[in-house]
């Protein structure tokens, strides 16, 4: 086959019985259709069997089922490159649409054959292809509506910001309750450990910062797949030999589809971006609550409001589907409450000889439990190993893990020495 040959699947809106469109694209010099479809689950269907080179597709199909065959072929097969196909007198916010759903550009369906051949050309290097006078129509008939959904972004910020004041309220009543829940199990009162609420929350904050940290790049694999796709289409060599591991079989099994499908690579993808983001929790623990996971919050928060533009380039990726991260936040918050709600309704405090012990709660809610020996400045009795829990100006809250015993001992009367761990050695 002539290799200069573009092969090309076309996409009708019109009736099959009507359609002249892809015989008038069969006349084309240089062009070849290999296929028709005249709705999107047909389409989706020949886009996988005929992987064509260009896919030109008519905005007109019914609904939005252009935009979303465009979308899905630009995710799946990022080395087919889309031609938006559009009427005389185009509806400008389906093009715009069909831009940011992964087409290169758009060309009207009754245009000249060498006008339909320099698009097709063009398209398929991975060129934009824009009419001028049309696509100057369509930025100024949207130009309008952009002013406003920027006021409107800018206000949508405003209420994000204050619906964060109540949910903070609610974490930090959530908070206090497991805070009286955990030292209540063992006849403890909160007031007496002398705890400023206002650090429980700070401990809350950099604790959920940190699983966003280490989970919120998960959300950008799939910007970071199709950026990789594309980069390899654009590489011969590699482009070649993708196209001969997509061709593998084993017997009557297909493995290289397998091999190559945008989900198998995605999660390959997102296996090695959270073993880096644990390596980097493990070894740098505060970059992780500090730094890495504000920005992800920052970004993930601009995205959602289309405000990406006012944080620097450096920040900037790709639009994310709203609901989305709405829901991936909403997940991490849910299963972080279950997870520390659990742990300290159900296992309960774990004090051991050497402090306390546990997965969430010592660091969500920072429980602190530390060994030190308790000396009586009156000598009445012998000093005693124990865990300091707290205290306040009087007494210091301690807890004997030997006897599993709570002591509350003026601090007039003792002083306390820091020590490795409680000795529990019969004398």
């Amino acid at each position: 086959m002539n290799e200069n040959i573009i092969q090309v699947l076309v996409v009708d809106a019109s009736d099959q019985e009507t359609s002249t469109l892809a015989k008038r694209l069969g006349e084309v010099e240089g062009i070849q259709v290999v296929g028709v479809a005249y709705n999107r689950n047909a389409a989706l269907t020949q886009v996988n069997e005929l992987l064509p080179a260009v896919l030109v597709v008519d905005l007109m199909l019914p609904g939005m089922r252009s935009i979303d065959l465009i979308r899905r072929v630009a995710g799946d097969h990022p080395q087919i490159h889309i031609l938006a196909l559009i009427p005389a007198d185009p509806p400008h916010d389906r093009i715009m649409l069909a831009a940011e759903a992964g087409a290169l550009g758009f060309v009207c369906r009754d245009t000249e054959f060498s006008e339909f051949k320099a698009a097709i050309e063009q398209v398929q290097r991975g060129e934009p292809w824009l009419p001028l006078n049309q696509t100057y129509e369509v930025l100024q008939d949207g130009a309008g509506e952009l002013a406003l959904s920027t006021q409107e972004r800018r206000g949508r910020l405003t209420e994000v910001l204050l619906g964060i004041i109540p949910l903070t309220g609610l974490v930090a009543a959530m908070t206090a309750f497991l805070w009286r829940i955990y030292w209540g199990d063992i006849g403890v009162r909160v007031a007496d450990l002398g705890i400023d609420p206002s650090s429980r929350m700070i401990d809350v904050l950099v604790v959920f910062v940190t699983i966003i940290g280490i989970s919120g790049p998960l959300l950008f694999v799939r910007s970071w797949v199709k950026s990789i796709s594309k980069w390899i289409s654009g590489q011969p060599r590699l482009a070649r030999s993708v196209n001969r591991i997509r061709s593998l079989h084993l017997g009557k099994l297909h493995v290289g589809r397998f091999l190559t499908n945008f989900w198998v690579a995605w999660i390959l993808l997102a296996l090695v971006v959270l073993s880096i983001s644990l390596l980097l929790f493990r070894i740098m623990p505060l970059i992780m609550g500090l730094f890495i996971g504000p920005a992800i919050l920052i970004i993930l928060i601009a995205n959602v409001l289309d405000l990406d533009d006012e944080l620097p380039n450096i920040l900037h990726l790709p639009h994310l589907d709203t609901w989305r991260v709405l829901g991936f936040l909403g997940l991490i918050l849910v299963v972080f409450l279950l997870a520390l709600g659990m742990e300290v309704l159900i296992k309960g405090p774990d004090l051991r000889v050497d402090g306390v012990h546990g997965f969430l709660a010592p660091k969500v809610l920072g429980f602190k439990a530390i060994p030190v020996m308790l000396f009586d400045l009156d000598e009445k009795h012998d000093p005693l190993g124990a865990l300091y829990l707290g205290g306040n100006a009087d007494l210091y809250v301690l807890y004997d893990p030997c006897a599993e015993t709570v002591r509350l001992v003026p601090v007039g009367a003792s002083r306390v020495q820091l020590i490795d761990r409680v000795d529990c050695r019969s004398p």
